[in-house]
């Protein structure tokens, strides 16, 4: 293995070495942005899980600093949240030597244990500003649920938030088939207020990483649930599902009624999406984990030392389109003032890179001298991303299957927007990923390529255009 390559993304994180899959504990304090992600750093698959730790200023550089959380035998730490108890209401702040209080973070986190797999939800303690932790004697917070012929055996991922209309603490978790819903005054002690379950049939995965957060519209607050669709053999496709409704009495009523769940994208590798705490924008701000689960231990960047990587941040709106209100996004950081090359139709490239595309229809490719390449297909009504000819396909069985190669989604229009709208594309190449954010990002994809050599063109037809940005780390 070696850490030299040309699929390491260069502005979106990924670990120095070793494995990574969700994002965990996001928080920005004292302006830095706080990464934690789950990460076994002796091998490029999947092992007994730790929290990483990366900072940055800006949400595309980011400093890779030491482990944050590790495992205690058989207990591993998934997934969970940060907090900042500013107020010190769990009591667990101490004294500086000044007499003053130090609020500790608060790291909440599921207790997995692999013998049984059974799951509860622990809390630990850091007083250095989030870089060292110490485990709450009292652990767990919330005990494993009882269930059908045993305890729950699907229970983790606690996302925990203040709300803003109550000043509680409130709690979401992944149980099973639902998101269980919890309030505290003081993080320790736990109520459950309710549950939310989606009703679609056909979609039988165990649900993973919830994340529930609100905006405000013209008709008062909103609230926006996310779950993610865990990797299970025979199962639907691993993706993240989104609900738009009102979280009142401490549980969630959906009011979006769909024939199947809303996708926060449309590509193959964006899972286990979730915001960040204390964010100082006025729009929510997310980050997932940029590969897909069902062949994320197979992908080729094993070869360059690493395995997992994260999107873009990306800033959260809520727009009402002539579908009923949805989710747009856009990535933070990558506004670059100066095109190298604008009203294109081919140019050379290089990654990393950001393309802008106008026009109405036509076809976007990526390509290089070997003859692969990654094409984005607009029409008036449809958006195709195609990665069956980008790269190696042959590392995993589902990932070159058409299932996992190539799909449409339909354009969404703003409420009151022209039906002859510009395509307003932005797309984003760097390393093994691609991120499209089409129609100002109400249609969203991230997909990973895995070409031979680097892309090295550009090019169109139809009447699209673009503008040409070349990034630089």
């Amino acid at each position: 293995m070696t850490n030299e390559g040309h699929l390491r993304p260069e502005l979106h994180f990924s670990p120095h070495r070793g494995w990574l899959n969700d994002p965990n504990g996001l928080i920005f304090h004292n302006g830095t942005w706080h990464l934690y992600f789950q990460h076994y750093p002796f091998d490029t698959v999947w092992g007994p899980m730790h929290w990483g730790h990366a900072v940055s200023r800006d949400l595309v550089h980011w400093e890779e600093l030491s482990i944050a959380l590790y495992p205690e035998g058989k207990l591993y730490r998934f997934s969970g949240s940060m907090v900042y108890d500013r107020d010190n209401t769990s009591g667990m702040g101490r004294t500086a030597p000044d007499g003053s209080m130090i609020p500790p973070f608060a790291a909440f986190y599921t207790r997995h244990i692999e013998t049984g797999h059974l799951e509860s939800q622990g809390v630990a303690f850091s007083y250095d500003g989030g870089v060292t932790f110490e485990d709450y004697p009292g652990n767990p917070v919330i005990v494993t649920p009882p269930a059908e012929g045993g305890p729950l055996s699907d229970f983790r991922d606690p996302k925990v938030f203040k709300n803003p209309d109550t000043g509680l603490w409130n709690m979401t978790v992944a149980a099973k088939y639902r998101s269980n819903f919890y309030e505290s005054r003081d993080l320790l002690h736990w109520t459950l207020t309710g549950s939310f379950a989606h009703g679609f049939r056909e979609i039988t995965n165990v649900w993973a990483c919830t994340d529930l957060i609100p905006f405000e519209t013209e008709e008062g607050c909103k609230w926006v649930l996310f779950a993610s669709m865990e990797n299970k053999e025979g199962q639907p496709e691993p993706r993240t599902m989104y609900f738009v409704g009102r979280f009142e009495g401490g549980t969630f009523t959906a009011e979006e009624k769909t024939e199947e769940p809303l996708w926060i994208d449309f590509g193959w590798d964006n899972y286990a999406g979730v915001t960040f705490n204390d964010c100082p924008f006025p729009d929510p701000v997310m980050i997932s984990w940029a590969v897909n689960p069902r062949y994320a231990n197979q992908v080729p960047t094993g070869r360059e030392g690493f395995r997992g990587h994260m999107t873009s941040a990306r800033r959260l709106r809520l727009v009402k389109t002539t579908e009923g209100r949805r989710l747009s996004f856009r990535p933070v950081g990558f506004d670059a003032e100066q095109a190298d090359l604008s009203d294109a139709s081919n140019a050379s490239i290089s990654s990393p890179c950001l393309l802008h595309i106008r026009g109405t229809a036509g076809t976007l490719s990526l390509a290089n001298e070997q003859g692969e390449h990654f094409d984005v297909v607009f029409t008036k009504d449809e958006i195709t991303i195609d990665r069956r000819f980008a790269g190696e396909q042959d590392f995993q069985a589902d990932f070159g299957t058409e299932e996992y190669s190539r799909r449409s989604v339909r354009r969404l229009l703003p409420e009151g927007a022209s039906a002859d709208r510009d395509v307003d594309t932005t797309l984003i190449l760097d390393g093994c990923m691609i991120e499209v954010y089409a129609d100002a990002g109400l249609e969203t994809a991230t997909v990973n390529t895995f070409p031979k050599i680097p892309y090295d063109l550009a090019k169109t037809d139809g009447d699209l255009r673009f503008s040409l940005y070349r990034l630089t780390k």
